[in-house]
């Protein structure tokens, strides 16, 4: 009885000692994903909580590090499933030619319907834009040059798994 309460103070304690949800940091653990990733908090704010999904249950991002590796990258552990996304960290992100988001400045969320994909012709060179519909709540990652967002990525779920799209620059 006694051992069972020390660990239920101890697992509170570091659930709120990390301010994530106490379901992440349990299934982050239990999904030994702590053994290959630490969760990093390099800009603010240090997670993003929505409905990535559309299931009506919040879904939680974090940014971080493979111990192995040292690439940097987006973790998202669905609310419902429990099931964990990595996007970076060694990873390749869906429909993106990197898998290091060592690169970002910043990072929210994306609560608008539409957004414009940057379109790049055969020689990398920007030959216009789409407009794409995001579903639900995605995840902007970007860079930052003198205040402004220069280019980042979208990162959203299109109803069968996670993409993305690049915008700006």
């Amino acid at each position: 009885m006694k051992l069972s309460l020390l660990f239920a103070v101890f697992w509170m304690t570091s659930a709120h000692a990390t301010g994530l949800p106490g379901w992440f940091t349990k299934s982050f653990n239990e999904k030994k994903l702590n053994e290959r990733y630490l969760i990093i908090k390099p800009i603010k704010p240090g997670y993003l909580e929505a409905d990535f999904t559309g299931d009506k249950i919040n879904d939680i991002a974090v940014q971080v590090l493979d111990k192995k590796s040292k690439k940097r990258g987006i973790l998202i552990i669905d609310g419902g499933t429990k099931t964990y996304y990595i996007f970076g960290a060694g990873q390749k992100i869906p429909d993106e030619d990197f898998n290091d988001t060592n690169w970002l400045n910043g990072w929210r969320l994306h609560k608008d319907k539409f957004a414009y994909q940057t379109i790049f012709d055969a020689n990398g060179d920007i030959s216009g834009s789409k407009k794409v519909k995001i579903p639900h709540p995605a995840i902007s990652i970007y860079s930052l040059q003198d205040g402004d967002e220069l280019a980042g990525v979208l990162i959203y779920w299109n109803g069968a798994g996670y993409t993305s799209i690049h915008q700006g620059e």
